[in-house]
This record gives C-alpha cells, sequence and structure tokens, in this order.
C-alpha cells in the first residue's frame, strides 16, 4: 500500500499548486496533525476543493514525496465525524483514500476546524462542465459503473452511504487517467451540496440541510446521474431550475428528464433507467447492475410502474392519478388540500381510484382522532402526506427524520427561526413517518422527543434532541466562538479560548452547551442541572464550578488559565453565601492570588470547602440565635415598661410611708428618752 500511495503525483494538473516544500521549512503558515502531517496554509489547491471545504498541501514528515492534501471542513455545515474511523478503514480504488483526520487551528480564519487529510488524485474528470473520459465502449462503460458501485458497496459494508456522488466530485485514479474514483463524503451534511440533477424526486423535495443519511438506493441513482453524464460528454441539468427539473423528472421520469435532447444506445439504455428508476424499490443494486450488465436475469421490475388508477382526483387546476404527485401537490397548498379533505373527495378518490380502502381506514381514523380546531392544518395535510407517500420527506418543514438534527443545528448558525421545528417535534409526525416505513426502524430515543421539547428545564428542549439524535452534531453555543467542539473536553478549552480573546461578563454556560453535554455524560450530572434550574445565583456558579472541575479532573487539560479567570469572575455569588464578612474578603484575597493558574480544582477546593462551610453555617446559625435572644429581651424590657413603672410607683409610695412612720416612732422615743432625763 505505501508503495501504491507513493505512486501519487507530486505535481496537480495544470490548475494545481507546485510540489510540497520540504518538512523541515515549518514557518507560521503551517499546522502540525498526529505529529506527522503538515498543512501548508502557504499552498492553497483550489481545484480539490470540495463540499464546502478548502483544500491545502500537506506535507508528510516521514514520506515527503507522497503527494497529500487536506480539506479543511467549515464549522457552518458539521463534517459527519462519526464515519471518519470507517471510511479512513476502507481500502477502495474507487474511493479518494482517506489517510488521516485531526482538529486543527486554520490560521487564515483563526478558527478550529476538522481536516480531513487525502491523497492527491491525478486531476479531475469534469474540468468546465466536460469531460474527455470516454466511456462509450461496452468494456469501458461496463468497468466504469462496476468501478463506482464497488465503492458504494465498501461503504455499504459500514452501514454508510457516500451522498455526495456527482461529476465535479469524480477524479482520476491514474496517471493515464483510464480510471477514475469519487471524492470526499464526509466534509458537511449529506447531500448537502448535491446539484438536483443527481438527487431523486423525494429528496430535491427536501431542504438541502435535511436530506440525511438516505440509502444505497440513493448513491446507486446518483451513479446513475453520473454515468449519464459520463456518457454524454457533459453536466447534466444545464440550466434548467431545481423546480422546473423537479417537475420534468415528475411528469416524464428521471431518465428522460436528465437525457433531456440527447440520445442513448439501446445497449446502455436499460442499465441508465434502471440505475434511475423513480420506484426505489426496483432500482438496480450492485449484483443486480453485475448480472444486468452480464446477461444474466434478475429478480426485479425494470420499468418500476404500477397500474394507473382508473379515477382521477382534481386539486388546484391540476388532474392527479399517482398517489405521490398528489401527496406533492397537496404539501404545497395545505389550506386548499384542507377544504378538499373536508369535502370528503379525498377518502372518495383513495376508496374508489386508488381502490385501497385499507388507506382511507387509516386517513379517515385519523381526521377522526383531530377534530377541526385541534391540530393546525398544516400537521393534518402533513399526516395525510406521509399516509398517501410515505417515501416523500416530511412535508412540515420539507426534510427527512434523521436530517433533522442538522437542519435544527444549521438554522441555529445562521439564526433563523426555529418555531417550525418545535411544531414538528411536538407533533407526531416523526412517529407516523416511521411507523410507515417498511425497511426502517425509528430511534430508540424517538419516543422521547415529545418530552423533551416541552420540558423547559436547562438541559432539554431542541437543542437536546438536535444532540441526542445524531452524533455529527458539535455544540454550537455562541460562547464558544467559530470552533469546531464535539467532546466535552473540547467544550472546557474552547471556553478558555473564547476568554482569552474577550472577557464575558455572562455565566460560562449555556443551555445548549448543558444540554450536549447532558446528552454525552448521561444522568450522573443529573444534579448539576438540578442547581442550575434552582433560580439561586449561587447554587447555579457552583454547580458549574464543579461540573467544569470533575471535566477538567477526568478529561484535562490540565491547565485552563482564562477558564479558571472566567469562573473566578463569575463566582461572586459563591462568595456572597458566605456570612462572615472577613471571610468573604479572605475569598477574594485568595482568588486572586490563584485564578491564573488555570487548575480549576484550586478554585473549587477555596470556594466549595465543606468545612469552611459547615463553620461558617454554625457561627451565622449561633450569631442568628443570639441577636433573637437579645432581640425578644429588647421587646420583653418595651412591652412591659409601663407595668413596671406603676410597680414602682406603689413600692416608692410604701417606702416613704414607712420611713415616714419610722422617723415619727423615732422622734417619740428620742424625745421621751429627753424628756425623762429632765
Amino acid at each position: 500500500m505505501a508503495e501504491e500511495e507513493n505512486e501519487a503525483p507530486e505535481t496537480a494538473p495544470e490548475n494545481t499548486a507546485e510540489p510540497a516544500e520540504s518538512s523541515s521549512e515549518i514557518g507560521a503558515n503551517r499546522f502540525l496533525v498526529k505529529e506527522r502531517y503538515e498543512i501548508d496554509y502557504a499552498q492553497p489547491l483550489p481545484w480539490l476543493d470540495s463540499n464546502g471545504a478548502k483544500a491545502f498541501r500537506v506535507i508528510d514528515r516521514i514520506d515527503t514525496k507522497r503527494g497529500l492534501f487536506a480539506l479543511l471542513c467549515s464549522n457552518a455545515t458539521c463534517p459527519r465525524s462519526t464515519i471518519l474511523p470507517y471510511v479512513k478503514s476502507i481500502e477502495c480504488r474507487s474511493l479518494m483514500k482517506l489517510v488521516e483526520f485531526g482538529i486543527v487551528t486554520w490560521l487564515p480564519e483563526k478558527s478550529r476546524n476538522l481536516a480531513l487529510i487525502y491523497k492527491i488524485p491525478y486531476g479531475k474528470v469534469f474540468e468546465g462542465g466536460k469531460t474527455e473520459l470516454d466511456i462509450r465502449s461496452s468494456e469501458k462503460f461496463k468497468n466504469t459503473l462496476i468501478s463506482l458501485l464497488s465503492a458504494v458497496e465498501a461503504l455499504k459494508n459500514y452501514n454508510i452511504t457516500h451522498r455526495a456522488i456527482r461529476a465535479d466530485n469524480l477524479y482520476y485514479a491514474n496517471a493515464e487517467k483510464t480510471e477514475i474514483l469519487i471524492g470526499d463524503c464526509a466534509a458537511s451534511f449529506p447531500a448537502f451540496y448535491q446539484p438536483a440533477a443527481y438527487e431523486t424526486i423525494e429528496d430535491m423535495l427536501s431542504i438541502p440541510e435535511g436530506r440525511g443519511n438516505g440509502s444505497e438506493k440513493n448513491d446507486i441513482y446518483a451513479i446513475g446521474a453520473v454515468m449519464t453524464a459520463l456518457y454524454l460528454g457533459h453536466e447534466l441539468g444545464g440550466d434548467i431550475s431545481t423546480p422546473e427539473l423537479l417537475r420534468i423528472k415528475q411528469k416524464k421520469g428521471s431518465y428522460q428528464a436528465l437525457l433531456g435532447d440527447d440520445k442513448i444506445p439501446n445497449q446502455i439504455s436499460p442499465v441508465l433507467r434502471s440505475l434511475l428508476n423513480d420506484n426505489v424499490d426496483a432500482r438496480l443494486n450492485y449484483v443486480q447492475a453485475y448480472n444486468l450488465l452480464d446477461g444474466k436475469s434478475n429478480n426485479y421490475t425494470s420499468s418500476g410502474t404500477t397500474d394507473r388508477p382508473k379515477r382521477t382526483i382534481s386539486f388546484n387546476g391540476e388532474k392527479f392519478y399517482a398517489a405521490r404527485d398528489f401527496a406533492i401537490a397537496i404539501s404545497a397548498a395545505p389550506q386548499e388540500a384542507y377544504e378538499l379533505v373536508r369535502s370528503g373527495k379525498l377518502l372518495d378518490w383513495i376508496k374508489n381510484g386508488l381502490e385501497n380502502e385499507k388507506l382511507a381506514g387509516k386517513i379517515e381514523k385519523m381526521l377522526t382522532a383531530s377534530p377541526e380546531g385541534s391540530t393546525s392544518t398544516d400537521v393534518i395535510i402533513a399526516k395525510i402526506s406521509i399516509m398517501l407517500a410515505p417515501e416523500l420527506p416530511l412535508r412540515l418543514r420539507d426534510l427527512f427524520p434523521d436530517g433533522a438534527p442538522k437542519a435544527i443545528f444549521y438554522a441555529l448558525r445562521k439564526g433563523s427561526d426555529t418555531k417550525v421545528f418545535h411544531e414538528l417535534f411536538s407533533s407526531e409526525l416523526i412517529k407516523l413517518w416511521y411507523l410507515e416505513q417498511e425497511h426502517m426502524r425509528s430511534p430508540a430515543n424517538a419516543a422521547e422527543f415529545r418530552i423533551y421539547i416541552n420540558r423547559q428545564d436547562i438541559g432539554y428542549g431542541l437543542d437536546r434532541i438536535m444532540y441526542d439524535f445524531d452524533d455529527d452534531i458539535p455544540c454550537v453555543s455562541p460562547l464558544l466562538g467559530d470552533e469546531f467542539v464535539n467532546s466535552p473536553t473540547r467544550i472546557l478549552r474552547a471556553l478558555d479560548n473564547t476568554y482569552a480573546r474577550q472577557i464575558v461578563k455572562s455565566m460560562p454556560y449555556d443551555r445548549n452547551i448543558i444540554a450536549y453535554l447532558r446528552c454525552k455524560m448521561g444522568k450522573k450530572i443529573d444534579g448539576i442541572l438540578t442547581d442550575l434550574g434552582s433560580g439561586k445565583d449561587y447554587l447555579q456558579a457552583s454547580a458549574i464550578l464543579r461540573l467544569y472541575t470533575s471535566m477538567q479532573n477526568k478529561f484535562g487539560p490540565a491547565q485552563l488559565p482564562h477558564l479558571s479567570q472566567w469562573l473566578a469572575s463569575s463566582s461572586v455569588a459563591i462568595i456572597k453565601s458566605y456570612h462572615n464578612l472577613k471571610y468573604q474578603k479572605f475569598l477574594e484575597r485568595e482568588l486572586l492570588k490563584i485564578n491564573k493558574n488555570g487548575k480549576l480544582h484550586e478554585l473549587c477546593d477555596i470556594l466549595e470547602n465543606e468545612e469552611a462551610r459547615n463553620k461558617d453555617k454554625a457561627n451565622y446559625t449561633k450569631a442568628v440565635s443570639d441577636i433573637n435572644f437579645l432581640l425578644a429581651e429588647k421587646n420583653k424590657l418595651v412591652n412591659n415598661s409601663y407595668k413596671m413603672d406603676e410597680e414602682a410607683r406603689s413600692l416608692a409610695i410604701r417606702f416613704t410611708s414607712i420611713l415616714a412612720i419610722m422617723v415619727m416612732l423615732a422622734s417619740f422615743v428620742f424625745n421621751l428618752i429627753l424628756w425623762v432625763i429632765k
């Protein structure tokens, strides 16, 4: 394999940069990945830009002759990070080889991004919308098709879809430019950058960020479109708009819509028709395509046609025979569709036109359970659309359920309104959609989504659903800046970097961060969530300090000087929670000494000292008790003052009376003695 990789071109085709510099010439514009691969930001390779990611030359320190490049993924659309270890392990000549990946500092943008390091191919197959590769011979056509299908099959073995198979993502696999390979599949959302020509009718109805991972049949459809483009020698679609191409696909079928006025020989046409079949169940797979090319029989229906209903249904001036076409139409005009439903014409058509009593019964039961006014019209029509055509995306937001987390992520990144997502997860549309799928199971945690969306506690809501539903999603909190944060460890680093750039006056957490941590760290932080939701400033400050301290102790890094200062400045409420003013001053002085050390446990040891807290509490309790006693004595004296004055007056009168009598007796005795003497 090493010899094979060393054969990669040292220089790109005519539109590429110069050969890589020696690995010893490391300057300010380079970043080292895994102690081996140097990304040279001074050598961009724009011809290799793909899926929203920018390409740069990479130098292998061990093998400097090896031709490598890095794709710097955009943080606006998160990469498919969970599939990277599997893609890296795949050895397939028809797939661009992923050599390494890691999070790097993108020096030109001053951000932290995921970098994917690939082997440099031998040029692009399509330049300026055209290709010089000739696959019109039967043998060349067969070899090329089998090669592309083998790439999909290799990914399928790991339960991975490519979702980025298109003309401008094809490259030459050898110097002779006789073999091709498919480029990156992980730098962005699945199918986000796919042109309409390479997507099925169902996926064209979805917003790009909500298309989801799909299945191998989506990749096979894209291969059919790619093979058509290769055979014709030019890109597909031309200047046709997406809505117009969708209309033509619905009317004529994908094969005829993509072919346009061009012609393809009869010996090739059946293969392409089967690859581009709009009936997903009749679309070829790898084995069936191989058998068809070899002239062997297959157990499938090549046309994918079904019996046409005997009756049509009219809606908005058009007549519809097929349930899917009608479902698409009513989803675009839910208010008008609801009037049609109320009139009873829909159920009548399903029973007598589609001749499907079971479907009519399901829709009638749903309508009975949703009396007028109890459920929004949009939701009712979305449910009917699911029952009529389960293969379509959820029409409430035009996305597939597994694409919803990335659509939420994209909306949060763009600052868009997320109200429609709350409505989606508050309804039972996702549950209903999965129930209608024959070959797909609902996620294990899907039942909890309605609970999450209705809980106002911190750690729940839309953010929690996004992270629970999709492990690819990095933390999207504004407090983390423009950094790719896909683990609890990196949250601490990102917060440290945020406070290093500017002093932030808010607390070092928000609902988004806590939802992410609850998802990744589990129930063991539920006690922290309780304190954060208490509404008490000192408990919230204490909880986040304890949480981040435990995270640093477990995950690292050893020093977080800026986050330490941020937490210290946010600990005023904790300090004020101590009653002893002298001890408060002591804590403030101690924090000034240690807050730049970057060791959060030092802050926690001082601010959350159990012995000091108990002593302060005991002293405070005693002081309160003493004060209460003195106040009681004071009140007693104040309340009894009049009574005491009366008693004193009475006592004084008695005393003076006794004293007067005693003086009188003494005077009598004294005078008597004087008289006797005389």
